[in-house]
C-alpha cells in the first residue's frame, strides 16, 4: 500500500459525517410516505458513495449497512408503490445503525489515565505506515485495538486481556513458540481463546506450515486488502446468525439414536431420528439433511445398501454420509466407504470426536456447494427449493427473537388434476406451480420467500407486525389462488387447493417441524375442501422427534385415497418369448398426485405394510383387476393380468370371498388373473401359503412368486407351493449364461414359467435371460 493510498484511506472516514448529513437531509421524505423521485435518487447516490468509500477504508459495518439500505429502498421504489409502515420502521432502524457506525468510525477521545479499556484486537507488528493503517481501520470499525511491537509484551497481553483476535506479523514467527502454550493454558482455565491471524510478506508453504503449528486460522499476504481483513475480524468478533445444520440419524436402536441425538443437539445441531431404514428416502426428501449419520447393520436394509440408494439421486450426491457402527473389521469399513460414504466412526466414539467429524464434514460440503448456487433453485420453475426454504426458515426463527415481528409459513398444496404420465406430467405440474407462484408474487412483497417444496406444493415464508396481518393475507391468498387457478381451469373444481398456516413462535422446534406443521394443515384443507386456510393446531404435546402424528396422518390420507378411488393403475406389458401376439399386463397401483402421499422407499407395498393397511389395498387391487378383466371380456380380449398382493392376504379368508363374489358378478373366470406374492414374506408360514395358493388355483387363478432366489431352498419351496411362475431376484438379472441356463432348467422342470421383473431401462437385464424367460418386458421408460 502506497503512502498516498494510506493518506486517502485515513481521510475517508472524515468525509462520512458530511455524506450522512446529505442522506439525512432527504431522509424525512421517506417516513412521510411521499416518495419524491429526486429525493430518493439523491439518497441512493450518496449511499453508493458511502458504500464505495467505506469498502476502500475497510469499514465493513458501514459498507454492509449502506448496501442493505440501498437495496431495500430500490426494492420498494421499483415496485412503484408507497412504503408500508413495516418498511418505514425497518429503514429507520437501519439508518439509526448506520449513524452509530459512522460515529464509531470517527477519531475517539484519548482514554482517561487509569481507565480500563477492553481490547477486541491485539496487534503485534513492526513500525510502518501500513501497520498504522490497519490499526486505524480496526478503530474506525468501532473495535478497540492494543498495538504492540514487542513479542514479550504479547505474552503478558494474552494472559491479562480478553481480546478475541490477535494479529501477528510473521517476522515474529521464531519468537512464537510460547504462544501455543499460552493458548492451551487459557483453554485449561476455561477462558475464551482468541483467534490468531498472521500477516506475511510471503505465504509460501514453509511459512504456512509454521503458522498452522502455532494454532492460527489464517495467513494473509501483504499488501493487505483492508476490507478483506476487516471482514475476517468481523466474522470473529461479531459473527452473523447462521442456520442450524440438520443431521439425519438412521439407527434401528432407539436408545442409541436418542443418545446420539442428544450429543448432537448439545452441539447446536438439529436432528431427526429414523429407526426404520426403509423410511430413509422420505426423510431425506422431507428433512433435507446436511449430513446423514447411519448405522451399518439394521433389519430390512443395511447401511451400505441405503447409501447406494441415496447416492442414486442427483440431489443427494452432495450430502455427507458418515457411518457410526460397532463394526471394527477393516474390509467392512472399506466396503462402506466404497459404497459412497464419506467417513466411518467406530463405536464407542468420544462426543468431541463425533461432533468434530460431523461439523467438519458439513462445513466442507457447504464450501463445495457454495461454489455453485444452482442446487438452491428448482430448475423447472426458477423458484427456491425446499432446502433453501428450510435454511431461510431457520434464520427467521432466530430473527423473531431480535425483531419482535411475527413470522409464519404458508403451505399450499395443489391437487385433483389429471396430469398424465412421464415427462408430460412433470411439465404440467411445473407450469401449474409457476402459475401459482406468479399469483402469489402479485399479492406478497419481494421480502417474502416463495419456494417449491414438492411436486404439487409451495411454501411462503413471511414476517409481519401482527398475527392479524398474516391471517388477513391467508384469506386473500385463498381468494387469489382459487380464482386464478381453480376457477380458471377447465374443471372449475375448488377441491384442487389446500392452504395451511403455521405461526413461528418461541417453541423449541426446528425449521423442518414448522414446515411439516404447515404442510399437514394444507393437506387437511385439501381433503376437507376447506374454503380458506387451516392454521395448524397441536393435538398433543409436540416433540421434534415424535413422528407418530405424521404417520397417523399419512395412514388416514392413504385410506381416504383408497375409499375415494384416488389410487390409479399403470399397466406394464410383458410379451411371450415364443409368441409376440400373446401378452400379460401387470397392474401397478400408484397414488394420484393430488393425494400428496409420501411413499416409503418409493414403494406403495412397503408403505401400506408400514401403516398396517395392506388388507384395504389388497381388496382395492382385486376389485379393480377383476373389473378390468370384465372389460377385456366384453371386448373379446384374452389378455391376462398380473397383480401383486401382500403376504398377509394368505391369512385373510375374506379376500377369497371377495374374489369369488366379483368373478360371479361380472361373469368372468379366474384364468385371466395371475397374483404375485413376495416369496420371502410368504416363507414365515408356508403351510398356510400352500393352502391359500391351492384355493386360488381352484378358482383358475395362477400364482407368481416374486424375489425368487433361484437356489436349492427356493426350488423346494416352489415345488411345495406349486406356484405357476417365478420372478428372479433383481440381483440375478445380470447373471452369466451358464447361471441363467441352470435356473431355467430347474424352474421349467417344476412346470413353472419365468416372468422377468419390471425394470426402468433395457440395459438392467442381461440378454442371457431373453433366451430362457417365458415373458419379457415389452417397453421401457427410457
Amino acid at each position: 500500500m502506497t503512502s498516498t493510498e494510506s493518506s486517502l484511506q485515513s481521510e475517508m472516514p472524515a468525509e462520512f459525517p458530511e455524506l450522512l448529513a446529505s442522506i439525512e437531509g432527504n431522509w424525512p421524505v421517506l417516513p412521510s410516505g411521499i416518495w419524491n423521485g429526486s429525493g430518493i435518487r439523491s439518497v441512493l447516490r450518496h449511499l453508493q458513495v458511502l458504500a464505495r468509500k467505506s469498502k476502500q477504508a475497510g469499514l465493513v459495518n458501514i459498507y454492509e449497512l449502506s448496501r442493505t439500505i440501498d437495496k431495500l429502498i430500490n426494492d420498494v421504489f421499483e415496485e412503484n408503490t408507497q412504503p408500508d409502515v413495516e418498511e418505514i420502521e425497518k429503514l429507520n432502524s437501519l439508518f439509526s445503525k448506520l449513524k452509530q457506525a459512522i460515529e464509531a468510525s470517527q477519531p475517539s477521545e484519548t482514554p482517561v489515565p487509569g481507565e480500563v479499556v477492553a481490547y477486541d484486537v491485539i496487534y503485534l507488528h513492526r513500525h510502518s505506515g501500513e501497520e498504522d493503517q490497519i490499526s486505524r481501520a480496526i478503530e474506525n470499525n468501532g473495535w478497540q485495538v492494543l498495538s504492540l511491537t514487542d513479542a514479550a509484551a504479547l505474552s503478558v497481553a494474552l494472559a491479562s486481556e480478553k481480546a478475541k483476535v490477535v494479529l501477528i506479523d510473521t517476522e515474529y514467527l521464531q519468537e512464537m513458540s510460547i504462544v501455543p502454550q499460552l493458548l492451551d493454558e487459557l483453554r485449561l482455565l476455561k477462558k475464551s481463546r482468541p483467534e490468531l491471524i498472521f500477516l506475511s510478506n510471503q505465504c509460501d508453504i514453509e511459512i504456512r506450515l509454521e503458522v498452522l503449528r502455532t494454532g492460527a486460522t489464517q495467513c494473509l499476504s501483504k499488501s493487505i486488502n483492508i476490507n478483506d481483513l476487516m471482514l475476517s475480524i468481523k466474522q470473529i468478533i461479531a459473527p452473523g446468525a447462521k442456520p442450524h445444520f440438520r443431521v439425519l440419524i438412521v439407527e434401528d436402536d432407539e436408545s442409541q439414536a436418542q443418545f446420539t441425538s442428544s450429543l448432537l443437539r448439545k452441539g447446536e445441531l438439529e436432528t431427526l431420528i429414523i429407526t426404520d431404514p426403509l423410511n430413509v428416502m422420505d426423510a431425506v426428501q422431507g428433512f433435507q439433511p446436511d449430513l446423514i449419520l447411519m448405522d451399518l447393520y439394521m433389519p430390512g436394509a443395511n447401511g451400505i445398501e441405503l447409501t447406494q440408494v441415496i447416492r442414486e439421486r442427483k440431489e443427494s450426491l452432495t450430502i455427507p454420509i458418515v457411518f457410526l457402527s460397532g463394526e471394527d473389521d477393516l474390509e467392512k469399513k472399506l466396503l462402506a466407504l466404497y459404497s459412497g460414504a464419506d467417513d466411518f466412526l467406530t463405536k464407542p466414539v468420544r462426543p468431541q470426536h463425533l461432533l468434530a467429524t460431523v461439523k467438519t464434514r458439513i462445513n466442507r460440503a457447504k464450501a463445495i456447494f457454495s461454489a455453485g448456487k444452482k442446487g438452491l433453485i428448482d430448475a423447472s420453475t426458477g423458484l427456491h427449493n425446499r432446502r433453501q426454504l428450510l435454511q431461510q426458515l431457520d434464520m427467521s426463527c432466530n430473527d423473531i427473537q431480535l425483531t419482535g415481528s411475527v413470522c409464519a409459513v404458508f403451505s399450499i398444496v395443489l391437487g385433483d388434476q389429471a396430469f398424465g404420465h412421464g415427462s408430460n406430467q412433470h411439465k404440467v405440474e411445473s407450469k401449474r406451480i409457476r402459475d401459482a407462484a406468479d399469483l402469489i408474487e402479485a399479492l406478497f412483497s419481494k421480502r417474502d420467500y416463495i419456494a417449491r417444496t414438492g411436486n404439487q406444493s409451495l411454501a411462503i415464508l413471511l414476517q409481519r407486525r401482527s398475527k392479524e396481518e398474516i391471517e388477513d393475507l391467508g384469506v386473500r391468498l385463498y381468494v387469489q389462488l382459487s380464482e386464478g387457478l381453480i376457477r380458471g381451469s377447465a374443471t372449475d373444481d375448488e377441491r384442487g387447493l389446500g392452504i395451511g398456516l403455521e405461526l413461528i413462535d418461541s417453541k423449541p422446534f426446528g425449521a423442518y417441524i414448522y414446515l411439516k406443521h404447515a404442510e399437514i394443515s394444507a393437506v387437511q384443507a385439501l381433503q376437507q375442501t376447506y374454503s380458506g386456510y387451516i392454521r395448524y393446531q397441536e393435538q398433543v404435546s409436540a416433540s421434534p422427534d415424535n413422528e407418530s402424528e405424521e404417520d397417523t396422518f399419512q395412514k388416514k390420507q392413504f385410506l381416504n385415497a383408497i375409499h375415494t378411488g384416488l389410487i390409479s393403475f399403470h399397466e406394464q406389458r410383458f410379451t411371450s418369448s415364443y409368441d409376440s401376439d400373446v401378452e400379460i399386463r401387470e397392474q401397478i397401483p400408484l397414488p394420484e398426485p393430488a393425494t400428496d402421499i409420501v411413499l416409503v422407499g418409493n414403494d406403495i407395498y412397503l408403505t401400506v405394510e408400514q401403516y398396517g393397511i395392506g388388507e384395504a389395498l389388497d381388496h382395492y387391487i382385486c376389485k379393480h383387476a377383476i373389473n378390468r378383466l370384465g372389460e377385456y371380456s366384453l371386448e373379446g380380449n384374452m389378455t391376462r393380468l398380473i397383480i401383486r398382493l401382500s403376504a398377509q392376504t394368505a391369512k385373510d379368508e375374506t379376500i377369497l370371498e371377495l374374489i369369488q363374489s366379483e368373478l360371479r358378478r361380472l361373469q368372468v373366470v379366474g384364468t385371466g388373473l395371475m397374483i404375485e406374492f413376495n416369496l420371502p414374506s410368504l416363507a414365515s408360514d408356508l403351510k398356510q401359503a400352500r393352502h391359500f395358493l391351492g384355493e386360488l388355483s381352484a378358482l383358475g387363478i395362477s400364482t407368481l412368486l416374486g424375489n425368487f432366489a433361484c437356489n436349492d431352498t427356493a426350488y423346494k419351496v416352489l415345488a411345495y407351493l406349486k406356484a405357476n411362475a417365478i420372478r428372479p431376484h433383481p440381483s440375478l438379472l445380470q447373471a452369466d449364461a451358464g447361471t441363467v441356463q441352470n435356473i431355467a432348467t430347474h424352474v421349467h422342470s417344476l412346470h413353472a414359467k419365468i416372468i422377468l421383473p419390471r425394470v426402468d431401462e433395457f440395459g438392467q437385464i442381461s440378454l442371457n435371460w431373453s433366451e430362457v424367460a417365458d415373458y419379457v418386458q415389452a417397453d421401457y421408460s427410457d
